[in-house]
C-alpha cells in the first residue's frame, strides 16, 4: 500500500501523457503477475485480469486517477474480439440454425424478460427498476462467450453457431431497448434501429465483393496489409457509431464482410496481438467497476444470481430441445449464455442517470455481472463435466426427436480405421486410406455434410461422448487416429478406448513434448509433435533443394496438387 501511495505522489505533476502511460504499464505488469500465478494453478486467466481490476481499481488501491480512459480503451478490446468472430462466422453457416437462433433467441429473450420482470416485482422492485433487472438478465455477453470458444475452437461446432446467433438476436434487441430506454418509446424508433442494423448487413454485402481485390494489391507489404485490416473495421465501428448503433454490431458487421475473403486467416492473424492486448484490458476494466452492495440488496442479488445462473440456461437449454437439437447441444448451449452481457453497465447507467434505479440497485447490478461472467469462465472451460453431471433435467424431453442432428452416414460401422477430426491433418489421412475401412468422427456440421455428399463413412458429434463411442464399435477397430489437439480429451479418449479393446493402436497429436510424455504414460501408441515433424521436413526440403532445385519445384506441384484435393474433400465446391 505504500508503494502505491508513493507512486501516485512521484507521478502528481508529471504530464498527463506520461501518467496514462505509467497507468496502462502498471496494468499490464500487475495482470501478468496475476495470469502467471494463476497459469500454475491450471485456472482460467480471465479471472486473472478481472482480479487485477479489483485490485487496482476505486474498491482497493485506486491506483488509476483516470478509470473513463481505461474503460474507452477496453471498448476497442470489444471491438477487436467482435471483428475476430464475424471473420469466424460465414452467414451461410449461420442459415443453418436460422430458427433456432433467431425464433428462438426471440422467444428466449421473451421469456426471461417476463420472469426476471416478476421476480423483481416479488422482491418489492416498483416504478421502472423491474423493467431494468429484467433486461440485464435477458440479454448474454457476446464479449465472453465469443473469446471462450474461439479459445476452445469451438466457433465452428453446432453449439457455437447456436450460440453466436442467439447472440446477435439479444445484441440487436439490447441495441433496440437502449434506444428505447433513452428516447421516447414509440414504434418508429424501433423500427429504424432494425433498419438501421439490416442496412449494416447490405453495407457489408456490397463491401465484401471489394475486399479480395484490396487485399491482394496490398498483401506484399505487412504495414499496409494490417492498416487496410483495421481499417474495415474501424469504417464499420464509426458509421455504427454515426447510426446511434453499437460498436458490436458495426465489428460484427465488418468482421461478416471479410468472412469470405481468400485472406481471412492473414487478417486474423494480424490483428491477434491487438485483440489480445485490449481484451485484457477490456477484463481489468470489468474488475475496476465492482462496488460492493449494502445489506438490504444482499437477498435480491442472490436471487438474481440464481436467476442468471440456473433459471437462464435451464430456459435456453429447453427452447434448443424444443428445437429438435440433442441434449447435449442444448446443454452446452444454455451453459455457455449464463452470464449478463457487457449491455448490462450501459443499461443500468441509463438506469440511474435518469433515476430510474436507486445506487444501491446499480451497484448490485455491476456486481451481478460481473460475478456471472467471471463464472462462465469455468463453466465452458468444464461444459463436458458439467454435461454428466446436470444435464437430467433435460431428460424430461428424453424421447423427443431430434432431426435436427441427424448427421452421418454409416452403412456398416466395423471399420478398420477410426479418424477423430477430419480438418487439415486429418482431412490428409483421407487421401491415403481405403474409404471403405475409414470412418470419420467430427463436429464440425459443415465437414460432416460434405463427407456425406461424398459417401465416406461418417458420423457427426464428440469423439467423447458415450453414444459416439458406441456407434464407432471399437471393439472390431484396429486403430484410432486423433488429430484432435485437446490434450485431456486425448488422454480419457486413449484410456476409455484401451478399456474397450486393449489390442487397439491409438495415435494422437500434442503441441508439447511435456504433454507427449503424459499421453505416453496413458497408453497412447504414438504421439504426432507437429512442430517437430514441420522442423523435419523444413530440414529434407533445404537438402533437396541443395543438390537439385528441380526436384523442389516438382515437390510444389505434386503439394498444389494435394491441397486442391484435400479442399475438394472437404467443401462442395
Amino acid at each position: 500500500m505504500i508503494i502505491f501511495e508513493l507512486v501516485r505522489g512521484a507521478l502528481s505533476g508529471v504530464p498527463s501523457d506520461l501518467v496514462v502511460l505509467t497507468e496502462v504499464g502498471a496494468i499490464i505488469i500487475i495482470a501478468t503477475i496475476f495470469a502467471f500465478l494463476v497459469r500454475i494453478t491450471k485456472q482460467p486467466l480471465i479471472p486473472a485480469y478481472i482480479l487485477t481490476g479489483i485490485v487496482i481499481g476505486p474498491l482497493l488501491l485506486s491506483l488509476v486517477s483516470d478509470t473513463n480512459l481505461i474503460v474507452s480503451l477496453s471498448n476497442i478490446g470489444i471491438v477487436f474480439l467482435i471483428f475476430s468472430a464475424g471473420l469466424e462466422i460465414r452467414l451461410r453457416k449461420l442459415k443453418e440454425v436460422g430458427l433456432v437462433s433467431g425464433f428462438g433467441g426471440v422467444l428466449q429473450i421473451v421469456l426471461l424478460f417476463g420472469i426476471a420482470f416478476f421476480v423483481a416485482l416479488g422482491l418489492g422492485f416498483s416504478g421502472a427498476a423491474p423493467t431494468y433487472i429484467a433486461l440485464v438478465v435477458a440479454f448474454s455477453s457476446t464479449m465472453i462467450v465469443v473469446s471462450l470458444l474461439a479459445e476452445k475452437r469451438e466457433l465452428d461446432s453446432l453449439h457455437g453457431r447456436i450460440i453466436i446467433g442467439i447472440l446477435l438476436i439479444q445484441d440487436i434487441a439490447a441495441i433496440v431497448a437502449l434506444a428505447v430506454l433513452s428516447s421516447n418509446l414509440t414504434f418508429a424508433n424501433v423500427i429504424m434501429v432494425i433498419g438501421k442494423v439490416l442496412l449494416f448487413g447490405v453495407f457489408a454485402f456490397l463491401l465484401s465483393r471489394a475486399a479480395n481485390p484490396l487485399f491482394r494489391n496490398t498483401a506484399g507489404s505487412k504495414e499496409l496489409f494490417l492498416l487496410v485490416s483495421i481499417s474495415f473495421l474501424f469504417l464499420f465501428s464509426i458509421g455504427a457509431f454515426f447510426a446511434q448503433l453499437s460498436l458490436i454490431i458495426g465489428a460484427f458487421f465488418a468482421g461478416v464482410a471479410l468472412a469470405n475473403s481468400d485472406y481471412k486467416t492473414e487478417i486474423l492473424g494480424k490483428i491477434s496481438p491487438l485483440r489480445e492486448f485490449f481484451s485484457v484490458i477490456f477484463f481489468v476494466a470489468l474488475g475496476m467497476q465492482l462496488q460492493l452492495i449494502s445489506r438490504e440488496f444482499i437477498f435480491s442479488f442472490l436471487v438474481l444470481l440464481v436467476l442468471v445462473m440456473i433459471i437462464k440456461p435451464l430456459v435456453i437449454m429447453f427452447l434448443v430441445r424444443l428445437f429438435h437439437y440433442k441434449e447435449r447441444t442444448s446443454f452446452f448451449t444454455g451453459n455457455a449464455l449464463a452470464q449478463t452481457s457487457e449491455f448490462s453497465f450501459i443499461i443500468a447507467t441509463i438506469g440511474l442517470s435518469l433515476g430510474h434505479i436507486s445506487q444501491g440497485l446499480f451497484s448490485t447490478l455491476v456486481l451481478l455481472t460481473i460475478l456471472t461472467m467471471s463464472f462462465t469462465t469455468y463453466f465452458i472451460a468444464q461444459e463436458k463435466k458439467l454435461f454428466v453431471w446436470f444435464s437430467w433435467p433435460l431428460h424430461i424431453l428424453g424421447a423427443y426427436h431430434t432431426r435436427k442432428e441427424s448427421l452421418e452416414f454409416i452403412k456398416d460401422t466395423a471399420k478398420e480405421i477410426i479418424l477423430f477430426g477430419c480438418h487439415r491433418t486429418g482431412s490428409l489421412l483421407l487421401q491415403e486410406f481405403d474409404k471403405n475401412d475409414l470412418l470419420v468422427v467430427d463436429y464440425n456440421p459443415e465437414i460432416i455434410r460434405n463427407l456425406i455428399n461424398k459417401k465416406i463413412a461418417c458420423i457427426y458429434g464428440d469423439f467423447l461422448h458415450e453414444e459416439i463411442l458406441e456407434k464407432v464399435n471399437l471393439h472390431n477397430s484396429k486403430i484410432i487416429i486423433s488429430t484432435v489437439p485437446d490434450f485431456e480429451d486425448n488422454v480419457v479418449m486413449i484410456k476409455r478406448a484401451k478399456k474397450i479393446n486393449h489390442k487397439i493402436t491409438v495415435i494422437v497429436v500434442a503441441a508439447r513434448i511435456s504433454e507427449a510424455k503424459e499421453l505416453y504414460a496413458a497408453g497412447a501408441d504414438y504421439v504426432v509433435l507437429p512442430k517437430i515433424i514441420s522442423g523435419e521436413k523444413m530440414i529434407d526440403l533445404v537438402k533437396k533443394s541443395r543438390r537439385d532445385r528441380r526436384s523442389l519445384r516438382e515437390l510444389k506441384r505434386e503439394h498444389l496438387k494435394q491441397l486442391r484435393d484435400v479442399h475438394d474433400i472437404l467443401t462442395n465446391n
